[in-house]
């Protein structure tokens, strides 16, 4: 079955601009704008090109499988010029609806990019993902593979870092996080995994943890949750599944 990703963009102007086009479940895939010609808008092109000079304010991104209800969204990500993750979007499954506010809006320019990184909701082990804002503007997403019974660490989606190594000293002050497991993180109850992916210093105290959404968003988008923590450079952010 075939799965597609779509994106409403709302600029400070009133104008919109629709992405969609086809995706590769669990990997990240850029959004274009929409080429079918069923809406009056130059298909094919990158948000930032096809936009260029625009404010984007608001923007919301809709996961849908032929004629399935499994497909799900994992993070919605703004790219930079340089490749750097410059904002998050919100997104859901096929009954999701709204168009939230960025929380920073995203000057658009040729370069600028929106990806989205979506799964199938399926009982398995899945990729877990945390989008997070911090107090001084830096943005970042981190994802790891759950395990039957084990710790991963979550690394950034951009440069490979442990939380600790990409937020040194930073605040984050907001975060969205997913997880598309049918039975959710810990499945067969207490023994093996942790309901949350958790944050830890590096003598292994408790920092912050966080429940993961499902992502199919029934039916507003995955929610921000508005939580502060200041990482530390040996902090470690980890997601422990079991089956």
């Amino acid at each position: 079955m075939a799965t597609n990703a779509s994106a409403i963009c709302k600029f400070s102007d009133g104008t919109i601009s629709y992405l969609r086009n086809a995706v590769t479940l669990d990997a990240n895939t850029e959004l274009l704008t929409d080429g079918s010609g069923l809406v009056n808008q130059a298909g094919g092109l990158s948000v930032g090109q096809a936009n260029q000079g625009k404010l984007l304010t608001h923007c919301a991104i809709k996961v849908q499988t032929d004629t399935a209800t499994t497909g799900s969204f994992s993070y919605g990500q703004i790219l930079g010029v340089g490749g750097n993750t410059i904002g998050i979007i919100q997104g859901g499954g096929t009954q999701t609806t709204g168009l939230p506010a960025l929380k920073r809006p995203v000057r658009m320019m040729t370069g600028v990019k929106i990806n989205v990184f979506c799964q199938a909701v399926a009982d398995a082990a899945q990729i877990g993902s945390l989008a997070v804002y911090c107090a001084s503007g830096k943005v970042d997403i981190f994802q790891g593979t759950g395990s039957d019974g084990a710790d991963v660490a979550m690394t950034s989606v951009v440069s490979g870092s442990t939380i600790g190594e990409a937020l040194v000293n930073e605040r984050v002050v907001c975060y969205y996080a997913t997880y598309p497991a049918t039975n959710g993180l810990a499945d067969t109850g207490v023994a093996d995994g942790v309901s949350a992916f958790f944050v830890e210093d590096a003598q292994g105290q408790l920092k912050s943890m966080i429940f993961a959404a499902q992502g199919i968003g029934n039916p507003m988008q995955v929610p921000f949750v508005e939580d502060s923590f200041t990482v530390r450079q040996n902090d470690t952010l980890t997601i422990r599944a079991n089956l």
